[in-house]
């Protein structure tokens, strides 16, 4: 009997995979308020499918919030969570 709630606190306590809607109103945020993009939103990105994240990535060089170093297209269309921080 207790299993069952068990089981449903623990999935309910592990966060939700980004989506890119919500980096994007996360960075969109950010830029109104005037302030810096989150520290780990490269990391974020890698954890999307590759359309997504590219989806990402071009709003946010479009917007002049991400003018860091080019990711190659290789990192653009690796696999979600699978490419390792340069």
């Amino acid at each position: 009997m207790i299993w069952p709630l068990l089981l449903t606190a623990a999935v309910a306590g592990t966060p939700a995979p980004a989506s890119a809607d919500a980096l994007i109103a996360q960075a969109t945020e950010a830029m109104l308020a005037g302030e810096a993009m989150p520290a780990d939103m490269e990391a974020r990105m890698r954890d999307l499918p590759p359309a997504e994240r590219l989806r990402v990535l071009v709003f946010l060089r479009r917007a002049g919030l991400f003018s860091g170093p080019e990711w190659p297209i290789d990192r653009v269309l690796a696999p979600a969570g699978q490419e390792k921080a340069p």
